[in-house]
């Protein structure tokens, strides 16, 4: 197996000049990606159909849409976290999309529950690796300098394929059932492994970084050290602890916008879904290439810029949610809960580039591994639990529209984010070597 010393030198000139081809890389990336969230959102999107097929109740149709996927990606995170340092990541990716594809085409054609949760479980598996593995070669297609643009500009991957899976695949269902949906979505995924393999070269891991310190810097890391190193590095702390409280934020309070509109503005199912999905899906794509674009912007000004900027975009996010939550006026929640969307995610593609520059070369695709974990079980898990703890805990005590003051109060958890972020920001200024 080939080590980041034997990589091809012409390689590493194609990947490491300004031209086309890194911005081509960041376009199959992207699409690699699409694809990764339109496979694992079928069945939330086509889960009326399928749960009356097969006859399953709300509580199998949640471990199903839930619990099967989130710890089955969980578990399978560790080892391809170790692998991503190892071995050819392009290579790597291609064979996560075709495992992923086969399994989203074997749901299509199960007949059972138990067949259905051990395909989620697969899929679940195989695109743990997807993401991480793409934000590995980002990284090393792109210098420092343009990887927060570059990762804000990958992020917006999401947000397309939210509006995709829930609009394209309901038509599909109606007119064909819903398993055809599973069908089309398989023969994209076997194209793009074949771009991948042909077209993509692997880059040189640490091209646009400096050399490493040490000998042995280069040489992938055991998970003993790359868990030592995580907790060793406070600032790194600090930045995913304030990326995971802003998580809990906007996941505790998109999860029940909908439901928001229709409880307390009695609007009907459909418009609601319709303004939250507007609402969310546009207002993230806005808010990860703003924030990736000022977040290295602000950089140059200092090595805790970065870190800045969210911290204060993150701090004026929360009061737009708190007045788009209280307010009785529809007219003003619904831009002003925009706004909140906006700047409330301008930190993800940001912290997401801190983070992969705090990372040792030798270890960064399993630290991104393990801090997307992180975010995945504290932020998307506990995030919409606490929503629902605290409304219900308002509601005994009496309070009128409680799931409302409920997220007016998870907004607030993200005043406590901005703090983290000040502080990663301030000890960066004081030691800016990673940045």
């Amino acid at each position: 197996m080939a080590t980041p010393s034997d990589i091809a030198d012409e390689n590493a000139e194609k990947i490491q000049q300004p031209t086309a081809y890194r911005w081509y890389a960041l376009a199959v990336l992207f699409l690699v990606s699409v694809l990764n969230t339109i496979d694992k959102s079928l069945i939330p999107a086509l889960a009326e159909p399928i749960r009356l097929e097969f006859d399953l109740s709300d509580s199998e149709l949640g471990l199903l849409v839930g619990l099967v996927f989130s710890v089955a990606y969980g578990v399978a995170s560790i080892p391809i976290g170790l692998l991503i340092d190892r071995v050819n990541r392009t290579r790597l990716l291609a064979g996560l999309l075709v495992a992923w594809s086969l399994l989203t085409l074997l749901t299509a054609k199960t007949s059972s529950f138990l067949g259905l949760a051990l395909c989620r479980v697969g899929v679940a598996a195989a695109e743990s690796g997807g993401n991480p593995t793409t934000l590995a070669l980002i990284s090393d297609y792109f210098p420092k300098h343009e990887r927060g643009r570059a990762v804000g500009i990958f992020s917006v991957n999401s947000s397309i394929a939210t509006i995709l899976v829930f609009s394209v695949s309901g038509f599909i269902a109606a007119e064909y059932g819903w398993r055809m949906a599973f069908v089309l979505a398989f023969m994209p995924g076997m194209l793009l492994a074949l771009l991948v393999l042909l077209t993509l070269k692997e880059p040189v891991r640490g091209g646009f970084d400096p050399a490493p310190k040490r000998s042995g810097d280069d040489h992938p890391a055991g998970l003993k050290d790359i868990f030592k190193t995580i907790f060793a590095d406070k600032t790194l702390l600090w930045v995913t602890g304030g990326a995971i409280l802003v998580i809990m934020g906007q996941a505790g309070s998109g999860s029940f916008s909908a439901t928001f509109f229709v409880r307390v503005h009695d609007l009907e199912l459909g418009k609601a879904g319709l303004i939250t999905g507007l609402i969310l899906g546009l207002g993230f794509a806005i808010g990860t290439i703003t924030g990736g674009f000022m977040a290295d912007k602000m950089a140059k000004t200092s090595a805790g810029g970065g870190c800045r900027f969210i911290a204060i975009v993150t701090m004026l996010a929360v009061p737009f949610g708190m007045i788009g939550f209280s307010t009785p006026v529809l007219a003003v929640a619904i831009p002003c809960l925009f706004i909140f969307q906006v700047l409330g995610t301008c930190f993800y593609a940001a912290s997401l580039s801190i983070i992969l520059n705090l990372s040792p070369l030798n270890m960064r695709g399993s630290i991104i591994t393990y801090v997307s974990i992180a975010l995945n079980l504290g932020g998307y898990g506990f995030g919409p639990q606490i929503t629902g703890v605290v409304s219900d805990l308002y509601r005994s005590m009496g309070l009128v529209d409680p799931l409302r003051w409920a997220l007016v109060s998870t907004v607030a958890i993200m005043l406590i984010a901005a703090s983290f972020y000040f502080i990663a920001a301030n000890r960066l200024n004081r030691d800016p070597v990673a940045v």
